[in-house]
């Protein structure tokens, strides 16, 4: 490892950060260190970097605003990637998006150009890049209804995948699997319509938000996937249909506030009392922490619905919670 970090030191100079806390990096404040870490604004050293990373054999992790992420309070022994290249290009209806864009600046920028499709995602969290890796969506709407097509780097090429390709399933994209790098993204045939309309949808939206994640609330977003009810047996749907919203989920809050689980709290991790999936640090919290309690809870909902609840947040160095 001190060999690649030498290698990197060359390569990128004074961009590169030993030992650099993931805590800094992440809305939840966790995570121990990172022994290699480096903040890309240029498209091609974004590339140059994960070369550089296969070609040392050096384990690599790429991230964004830091939304998402459960890291192990040992840290990470490789490279992380920041990836901070931003930038969006219009034509018509039309926009192509750098992948390490922020969310909300896309939202705001379809806003103000008069486009809908990017409205309801007002508030969360994270880049563009990062959404389409997880199909990020709220409100019946996903990153994914308006997109065209993704170009990323396979490791070898930049290639240009179509919507198809990306494989994307709820919360779910191909990129978890193949470890593609997200360069941008192009999105085709947003619907014109009023501005002053799609602002006040997005602030009703925000408002909404904020009453799940209160401001200044360090946590990485809702911890667990919502459970989609037409994947249920006809047993369980039976067990669950009270929670059945308009858009064909079951909330994981409702769940674990059914098996009680707002306002508990295991060391400086808390379920807060005004949304069952809002893990939050509340006092110095640590990931073991954060996992004893998603773990609980996850074990709890099991037993009395009969559902393994999953989790929305990628988990780093740490097992999974199906793990006896």
């Amino acid at each position: 490892m001190d060999q690649a970090l030498n290698q990197f030191k060359t390569k990128f100079g004074e961009k590169v950060c030993e030992n650099e806390p993931f805590a800094l990096h992440t809305t939840l404040g966790i995570g121990g260190p990172i022994k290699i870490f480096l903040d890309v604004q240029e498209q091609e050293q974004l590339i140059e970097s994960v070369k550089l990373a296969i070609a040392t054999n050096t384990p690599y992790l790429i991230i964004g605003k830091g939304s998402n992420l459960l890291i192990s309070d040992s840290g990470f022994e490789g490279l992380v990637i920041k990836n901070s290249v931003k930038g969006i290009a219009q034509d018509g209806n039309n926009l192509t998006v750098k992948s390490g864009t922020v969310l909300q600046d896309l939202v705001n920028y379809a806003i103000e150009h008069s486009l809908a499709g990017m409205n309801k995602m007002s508030g969360i969290p994270g880049t563009v890049g990062g959404a389409v890796y997880g199909d990020a969506g709220a409100y019946g709407n996903s990153i994914r209804d308006y997109l065209a097509s993704v170009q990323a780097f396979d490791g070898n090429n930049v290639i240009t995948l179509s919507k198809e390709e990306c494989g994307f399933g709820y919360r779910e994209s191909n990129f978890k699997k193949n470890k593609y790098l997200i360069l941008e993204i192009l999105f085709t045939g947003l619907p014109n319509a009023n501005a002053k309309e799609l602002k006040k949808e997005a602030l009703e939206i925000i408002e909404k938000r904020t009453a799940k994640y209160p401001p200044d609330t360090k946590c990485p977003g809702s911890f667990f996937k919502n459970v989609v009810a037409e994947n249920l047996s006809p047993e369980q749907l039976k067990k669950m249909e009270q929670f059945v919203t308009p858009f064909g989920k079951i909330p994981a809050g409702a769940l674990i506030e059914a098996v009680g689980g707002k306002g508990d709290q295991i060391g400086g991790i808390k379920i807060l009392e005004n949304h069952g999936n809002t893990f939050a640090n509340i006092n110095n919290g640590t990931a073991e922490d954060f996992y004893n309690l998603a773990k609980k809870y996850y074990l709890k909902v099991k037993e009395q619905f009969g559902v393994e609840l999953e989790p929305e947040v990628q988990l780093i160095n740490l097992p999974p919670l199906n793990k006896p």
